[in-house]
């Protein structure tokens, strides 16, 4: 698999894991967004918490929505996973670009994001979905989500994400990890974890030199806590959107805005955000879905 999620738990039961490699769906997500550096590192960072968050959704047909709702320059960010591992995703302003942060040289993704909060919806098709939402205290996504774990699901965790950006500024490694500590955790395994990410050194950097996400996990994250993977799977990129989907759609729009279409002989173009697909309904289909009204 060149991109997969792995999903687990330690053999004392006490923590739970989740790791991704998501070069590929990231990679696919900066060419066809046509995203900038900074906006890559971003969507990058959230499709990879989306998948591994995605991973422990009770349903194959439940989705999880991740939404940055902000005041920055990059307007809002909103990504979609399934338990499937599909992901999906797209950046208000996909072209924005900051300078680099001036104290750490780092991309300046707090600052292209500005102030606001991440709102999570688990829709587990069921009547109402559960929505939580945290202040973006950090910017950062790995560090608001660890915030947003402990005060909206009660929680205590560690995420990290990572983007690598070549000097061309194309992606070169995206991936991630979460950790979950059982409540009852004993303070001898929360130190050693707490260790164990103390001399881990940057996640993407690890993965550049070859390092698979299990071996992070198994010689890194949780090392001498016996880390048991207990599924696997591939993740990408895909949009579920199709011509179909759209025409549903555009039966619920006013009646008199199809009519005024008509009237103009003008086609009904319908944009997808996520795939950057634009489908096209000509009179005739206009004229069908008014019948059926």
């Amino acid at each position: 698999m060149k991109n997969k999620i792995i999903r687990g738990i330690t053999g004392d039961k006490q923590i739970r894991f989740f790791a991704v490699d998501s070069t590929e769906a990231v990679k696919h997500a900066v060419n066809i967004h046509n995203l900038s550096i900074t906006n890559s590192v971003l969507l990058g960072r959230l499709m990879s918490a989306a998948l591994m968050m995605a991973m422990d959704l009770k349903s194959e047909n439940s989705v999880i929505t991740l939404k940055v709702e902000a005041d920055g320059p990059v307007g809002n960010t909103i990504v979609t996973a399934n338990k499937k591992g599909e992901v999906k995703g797209y950046v208000n302003n996909p072209q924005v670009e900051l300078p680099l942060q001036k104290d750490t040289g780092m991309i300046d993704v707090p600052g292209a994001i500005g102030k606001g909060h991440v709102t999570i919806i688990k829709d587990l098709k069921k009547k109402n979905p559960y929505i939580g939402q945290v202040e973006l205290k950090f910017g950062t996504i790995a560090k608001d989500l660890t915030y947003y774990f402990m005060k909206s699901e009660n929680i205590p965790s560690s995420v990290g994400l990572g983007v690598l950006i070549e000097p061309d500024g194309s992606v070169r490694k995206a991936g991630g990890f979460i950790v979950h500590l059982h409540p009852d955790t004993p303070e001898k395994v929360i130190s050693k974890l707490e260790n164990n990410l103390a001399v881990f050194p940057n996640l993407t950097d690890v993965m550049d030199m070859g390092y698979s996400i299990e071996e992070i996990i198994e010689k890194y994250i949780l090392k001498d806590l016996e880390p048991q993977i207990k599924r696997k799977i591939p993740a990408k990129y895909k949009c579920n959107c199709s011509y179909e989907k759209f025409e549903n759609d555009i039966k619920f729009l006013d009646k008199k805005e199809l009519e005024k279409a008509l009237l103009k002989d003008e086609a009904l173009t319908v944009h997808c955000h996520f795939c950057n697909k634009d489908y096209e309904f000509g009179k005739d289909k206009i004229e069908k879905i008014l019948e059926q009204m």
